[in-house]
């Protein structure tokens, strides 16, 4: 009696699996491959991320924000600041944000429209970035730079964590284009900023 002839199937591989098995696992693999690397360039490209710490900007008041000054220097304000994304701030109903900005991780924040600080006075000690005076005050290992020779305040605050002058520079520079300098003081007492 002879055997019947095998059924047609599959070539197999010489451990005995199917090979149509190892190609389906291969392919499976790949795109899960394809798929990860896909998904982190999109994350990794979003140009803003939300700022999720409410009490990064609480308690700041602004009066300037709406200003024309700070208008016209928020609608110039870069994707990247010193090689940092920039991050979405919620402004809801809070016109003080307005003149809000964060780039990185610790953020960076630039507000605009703020107060004169009241360490600023006509014998303060500035420091000159691309011709915009700054008054530097340093809180907790974090320093906060005060834009003082322009009609209104705008603050760099830069987490101790960072350590590139590269935020600092960059906002100098857009702060230099963008809005006109004055006199930091007239009559021997610092000008008032717009709003104030």
């Amino acid at each position: 009696m002879t055997a019947p002839p095998p059924s047609p199937s599959a070539p197999a591989d010489p451990r005995g699996f199917p090979r149509w098995r190892v190609y389906a696992a291969v392919a499976v693999a790949l795109i899960a491959v394809v798929g990860v690397i896909v998904g982190a360039r999109i994350v990794s490209n979003r140009p803003d991320r939300s700022v999720d710490d409410p009490l990064l900007l609480a308690g700041v008041q602004a009066p300037g924000a709406t200003t024309p000054a700070c208008a016209a220097l928020v609608a110039a304000l870069p994707a990247e600041l010193g090689g940092l994304p920039r991050r979405q701030i919620e402004h809801g109903d809070d016109p003080s944000l307005t003149g809000a900005a964060a780039w990185g991780e610790p953020p960076v924040v630039l507000r605009c429209g703020i107060p004169t600080p009241a360490e600023l006075t006509c014998t303060a000690a500035v420091q000159e970035v691309d011709g915009v005076a700054w008054l530097p005050l340093s809180t907790g290992g974090d320093t906060t730079y005060f834009v003082v020779d322009r009609s209104v305040r705008v603050a760099l605050t830069v987490p101790g964590e960072v350590t590139s002058t590269g935020p600092w520079q960059d906002a100098s520079t857009l702060i230099a284009a963008t809005l006109p300098k004055r006199d930091i003081c007239l009559g021997g007492v610092p000008q008032p900023a717009d709003g104030e």
